[in-house]
C-alpha cells in the first residue's frame, strides 16, 4: 500500500481530499490536466473525484473547468461547530478588532502553518487580510510562533528539522537556532511579537489560546500595519485585549 497507513486508510478518500486542496483563491477554476498535475494523481482517478464531488453538489463545471461550490463548506461546518468556533471565538475576535481598532484573527497549527479558523476585519482591506481557511507560515507569524511555543522540546526540535524556512523579506528569521531561541522565548513571556518578518510594515501580537484544562488549542492574533500604530511600535493594549480576552474565553472552551 502506497500510503503506508495501515489497512483501514482509504486511499480512495484521501485522493478525493487532495483533489478538493488543489482548489484555492488563486485556483478557483481549474480543468482536469491542471488538478492532475497539483495533485500529483493519476488522471482517471482525478475525474472520477471531480465527477463524485459534482453529483454531490459540491463542484461544477461548464465542461472543461471545474469549480468548487459553497457546498464544500459543509467539511468545514463540523469543525468549526464542534470547536464552537462561531459562538465563541469568532465573537471574541470582533470584540478585539473593536478595542483595538485593528484585525485580529483566530488560527491553528497544522504542520508547516498557521491556519485561521477565524477573524474580524478593520480598517482599509489588504491583501493580508485573514479569511477562514487562509494558510501562512508559523515560523516567522506571531500566531505560528505562539502555536509553537506549548509544544513539547521534542516535537518542536523535530518540528525545526523538517522546517524549510523561506526569505520572505530582510527581516525574517530564517537560521533554525535563532528561531529556536525565539519560540523558547514567547514560551517564557506567553505571548509572540513579529516585526516585518512575513511583510514589510506589517506586525503582529499573539497570544496562545486555552481551553478549560489548559491546552493550547489556537492563538489569538492582532495584526496591523507600521504606520497605523502610534510611534510606528506595537501598542501594548493590543497585548492587553488578547490577554484579556483569552483568558475569559478559557472557561467556555470545552
Amino acid at each position: 500500500m502506497a500510503s503506508g497507513h495501515g489497512p483501514d486508510f482509504l486511499e480512495g478518500f484521501a485522493r478525493g481530499l487532495r483533489v478538493i486542496a488543489a482548489f484555492g483563491r488563486e485556483k478557483r477554476a481549474l480543468t482536469l490536466s491542471d488538478v492532475a498535475r497539483a495533485t500529483e494523481l493519476p488522471k482517471p482517478t482525478v475525474r472520477r473525484a471531480l465527477y463524485t464531488l459534482t453529483c454531490l453538489g459540491m463542484a461544477e463545471t461548464d465542461g472543461r473547468t471545474f469549480r468548487l461550490t459553497p457546498r464544500v463548506m459543509e467539511l468545514a461546518s463540523a469543525y468549526l461547530g464542534s470547536n464552537m468556533v462561531s459562538t465563541v471565538v469568532q465573537p471574541a475576535c470582533e470584540r478585539i478588532s473593536e478595542r483595538t481598532e485593528q484585525s485580529c484573527f483566530a488560527a491553528v497549527l497544522d504542520g508547516s502553518d498557521i491556519m485561521m479558523i477565524a477573524h474580524s476585519l478593520h480598517g482599509r482591506p489588504d491583501v493580508l487580510a485573514p479569511t477562514i481557511g487562509l494558510r501562512r507560515p508559523a515560523f516567522n507569524t506571531a500566531a505560528g510562533r505562539a502555536l509553537l511555543s506549548q509544544l513539547p522540546d521534542k516535537a518542536l526540535d523535530n518540528w525545526l528539522d523538517r522546517l524549510e524556512p523561506k526569505v520572505m523579506t530582510t527581516f525574517t528569521v530564517t537560521d533554525k537556532l535563532a528561531l529556536r531561541k525565539e519560540v523558547l522565548q514567547v514560551r517564557r513571556q506567553d505571548y509572540a511579537f513579529t516585526a516585518q518578518e512575513l511583510r514589510r510594515g506589517y506586525h503582529a501580537v499573539a497570544v496562545p489560546l486555552r481551553r478549560y484544562d489548559g491546552a493550547t488549542i489556537a492563538a489569538l492574533c492582532v495584526a496591523a500595519w507600521v504606520e497605523d500604530s502610534s510611534g510606528g511600535s506595537f501598542d501594548e493594549r493590543y497585548l492587553v485585549a488578547l490577554q484579556e480576552e483569552a483568558a475569559a474565553l478559557q472557561p467556555q472552551l470545552l
